[in-house]
């Protein structure tokens, strides 16, 4: 008798404590707190009249050609390439939030400048002498922590920068004038 008086003893003990555990844990909150931040919609603006211009040049081999977005100079040092005539490179302007950082974003493959008599056919090209391709396109933005072009805007909430690149040749490319569009395009960091 005495071991069932001690186990149902036990029991009880058991019991409340299991009871006083639950009113020890008694009910508790916190408040968080819920923010947003609304930026001014970007708008990037080509300058007029501005555009990605390596200018004329004779092609008797292979070789490249590089338009330096900070400086817009021309190297044309390719011993087959002979250059003249006028480059340009393409300026742009971005307006949104003032102090804010901005990624530009940049073709990330090969842009092919087509040859303009070739430029609607869809017949091969096996020897590329009707395209042209700019294996980079480049700006004189500064890189950010992650290696992305990035501009800060002013006080005002501006901010430019210029594009160039360098476009490659095989010594296969026929005579003509040759051109294509690509997309830039900008994002808040």
């Amino acid at each position: 008798m005495k071991k069932t008086i001690r186990l149902g003893a036990a029991g009880v003990a058991m019991f409340a404590a299991l009871g006083m555990g639950s009113a020890a844990h008694a009910q508790d909150n916190a408040d968080a707190t819920a923010s947003a931040e609304v930026l001014q919609a970007l708008t990037l603006t080509l300058t007029t009249g501005s555009s990605v211009d390596f200018g004329a040049m004779v092609v008797s081999g292979s070789g490249s050609v590089t338009l330096d977005p900070s400086t817009g100079n021309l190297d044309c040092s390719a011993t087959d390439i002979v250059c003249s005539g006028t480059n340009d490179i393409a300026d742009f302007t971005v307006s949104g939030t003032a102090a804010k950082a901005v990624t530009i974003n940049l073709p990330s493959s090969s842009v092919f400048l087509l040859h303009t008599d070739y430029a609607t056919t869809t017949a091969p090209d096996p020897d590329n002498s009707h395209r042209i391709e700019m294996s980079a396109v480049t700006t004189d933005a500064s890189d950010n922590a992650a290696g992305d072009p990035e501009v800060t805007l002013d006080a005002s909430g501006d901010s430019n920068f210029s594009v160039g690149g360098t476009i490659d040749f095989g010594g296969t490319e026929e005579a003509g004038s040759y051109s294509a569009t690509f997309n830039v395009s900008v994002e808040y960091t």
